[in-house]
């Protein structure tokens, strides 16, 4: 998205967050200005949707891929994909996309095998450590996720809030 696509939004958002909502003794007027505020939030996020984020997702996982497969040497685990898996700025964001979707699906696999008998049976201290390290990849990746998410419109309304951008990461 240009810089100057975001400004623009920006600047709709902040027009009705201070002039007309505190300017608005109608209670259904001033539901219909947050909930073009949530719209118009929620359009900056989507309306060119930026790959960074998800290629710091694949990046996040492919390290985690790699420490796994460092900590579990010679333990039988479920398959860990070659890393890195992008090369440079990958354009297609669908394509970046499909590869975080299969990261996730395969840190699950590995979580679960951490987290199993199998695993902790053979070397309970690794697997322990493995699913620890999991499981702070899987919170750090969402922690990127809800800084790409519009808040809530409820809370938006609720706390007076008047930054209607993405939640703090």
């Amino acid at each position: 998205m240009s810089a100057s696509f975001e400004r623009l939004i920006d600047g709709i958002i902040d027009a009705l967050q201070s002039h007309v909502v505190p300017n608005s003794s109608d209670d259904f007027v001033r539901g219909q200005v947050f909930s073009a505020i949530y719209a118009l939030n929620g359009l900056k996020l989507a309306a060119d949707w930026k790959a960074a984020p998800l290629l710091e997702q694949v990046r996040l996982q492919d390290d985690t891929f790699a420490a796994v497969r460092r900590l579990a040497d010679g333990l039988v685990q479920p398959e860990i994909p070659a890393t890195p898996r992008t090369q440079g700025d990958m354009p297609d964001v669908a394509a970046i996309e499909a590869l975080r979707d299969d990261g996730d699906r395969r840190l699950g696999q590995l979580l679960l095998w951490a987290s199993g008998e199998g695993a902790r049976a053979v070397n309970g201290d690794v697997a322990t450590e493995i699913e620890h390290l999991l499981r702070r990849a899987i919170c750090d990746q969402l922690k990127i996720e809800l800084a790409t998410t519009p808040k809530s419109m409820l809370q938006q309304i609720a706390g007076g809030e008047r930054d209607g951008g993405a939640a703090p990461g």
